[in-house]
């Protein structure tokens, strides 16, 4: 029996209500930056239906304020994703969710220089979310694979803040 657009509304919609009652605050690297707790992390296999509702939520946002902020949002979760994978010692899925951060990063620079506004906002965001980098980078051996795909974000922030300026 094919799903109608109603029932699919409604089942994306307990998912997200999943997803979200799950969300904490967690201190993140002796930084002033409060990141949520990520409980569907890449290992999970509810990982791909959680990405799957952040697109689905992404194309059903209408305004370019909500799309902006819900791209800030996103940058938000894979920062959340990559700190916890690196944190508990997951070696195995920290590259994909490096690159996942800076894909991240350049669609809400992209969102942000489309729309004109928010400069500052993300100018701030990549600075606050720069400091996190280094620490995380510093669990690894430097010029290691893992401490390269770390400071390639670090990078890629950099980059992304020159452009914005």
């Amino acid at each position: 029996m094919p799903l109608n657009k109603k029932t699919l509304i409604i089942l994306f919609s307990i998912l997200a209500l999943l997803f979200i009652s799950q969300a904490k605050t967690v201190f993140a690297q002796e930084e002033a930056v409060y990141l949520p707790v990520e409980k569907t992390l890449p290992t999970s296999s509810a990982y791909p239906f959680k990405r799957l509702w952040e697109k689905v939520r992404l194309t059903l946002t209408l305004t370019q304020k909500g799309k902006l902020d819900y791209k800030k949002l996103l940058l938000e979760r894979r920062l959340s994703e990559l700190v916890t994978l690196v944190n508990n010692g997951d070696t195995e899925n920290i590259e994909r969710a490096s690159q996942r951060f800076a894909y991240q990063a350049g669609i809400y620079a992209e969102q942000v220089q489309k729309n004109n506004h928010s400069t500052e906002e993300a100018l701030e965001t990549f600075g606050k979310y720069a400091r996190i980098f280094p620490r995380l980078r510093d669990h690894y051996p430097a010029n290691g694979a893992y401490w390269l795909s770390l400071q390639q974000d670090l990078d890629t922030l950099n980059i992304l803040s020159d452009k914005l300026k």
